[in-house]
């Protein structure tokens, strides 16, 4: 088997269901990583229709032990590799998928790694003493709407709509391809259409809409970077993209208390059961109600 050629083959099948490039670059390297450990540790090529089960078990084993890793990582990983063998199958690579019957690493229970409003605050004073409009229309669009950041990054022109009271951005392509209409509040059109003022495409709906000095800003880690350029002027903790949806939605909820399905709408969730870990409390919440309990 020509691997190169049928892990590309296989990645265009995950572009055609709609999967974000950030899930196809996730899944190439959790193949990469089962290949380099199986050839490694069974002194043999990778084949697909050689994998057992048993490889599947020991290469998860390794990870939880010797390696350490995160259990969100290895589930992840998983998927992938379960997504791999099941096109192989589809295919007529392999008889049966190797993954089926391995099980998932149990998670503990998950906290939404949201800001809190004062470390929030510091963030956005941090942004806008930068004086860079470009960052702060992208930092006031993550905080007020939640996008992920691939759907951030496939933003153009023509997908923003601000009036005077009222405007949306429209989400093409979301998660499993899925389209969405979010509405922005007035500090986000704010800071959009001064940044747009001075974009060199302006009047191009097809244009990218995050520009930079060398063009198109297009990747994932020029917005890690970006935040964590600010999380350090404001002097707090290192963030990421997905630590500003978490705060969007659990501002969200602080405000329209018990409104999942408006939540779920605005995040592009298909199921109500994703957006019940904003409804979870903190450990500081459960300390203060506890606080609150008379013995």
């Amino acid at each position: 088997m020509n691997q190169n050629n049928e892990v590309e083959k296989w990645l265009k099948e995950l572009d055609d269901q709609g999967k974000s490039k950030h899930t196809q670059q996730a899944y190439r390297r959790a193949l990469a990583h089962f290949i380099a450990w199986h050839e490694k540790a069974n002194d043999m090529e990778f084949e697909p229709d050689k994998i057992i089960p048993r490889d599947i078990d020991d290469w998860k084993s390794v990870q939880q032990t010797s390696g350490k890793v995160a259990p969100a990582t290895i589930n992840q990983r998983l998927v992938a590799l379960s997504s791999f063998f099941n096109w192989a199958q589809e295919q007529g690579l392999v008889r049966q998928n190797p993954t089926n019957g391995i099980r998932s690493v149990r998670l503990g229970k998950r906290e939404p790694k949201a800001l809190k409003e004062q470390d929030l605050r510091r963030l956005m004073r941090a942004v806008y003493a930068g004086n860079n409009l470009r960052d702060i229309a992208m930092i006031e669009l993550l905080v007020g709407t939640g996008l992920r950041v691939g759907e951030l990054l496939d933003l153009k022109i023509g997908d923003l709509e601000l009036n005077a009271r009222s405007g949306q951005v429209t989400v093409r392509k979301g998660k499993r391809g899925s389209y969405r209409e979010v509405p922005l509040t007035a500090e986000v059109r704010k800071a959009l259409n001064a940044y747009l003022q001075d974009h060199p495409q302006k009047g191009d709906p097809e244009a990218h809409l995050w520009h930079g000095q060398r063009g198109a800003v297009q990747t994932r880690s020029a917005v890690i970077r970006l935040l964590e350029k600010y999380a350090i002027a404001a002097r707090i903790e290192p963030i990421g993209p997905h630590a500003l949806r978490h705060t969007f939605a659990t501002r969200y909820l602080n405000a329209n208390p018990a409104d999942l399905r408006g939540l779920a709408a605005l995040l592009g969730h298909a199921s109500l059961n994703t957006v019940m870990i904003y409804t979870e409390p903190t450990k500081e919440e459960l300390t203060q109600r506890m606080s609150r309990v008379e013995m």
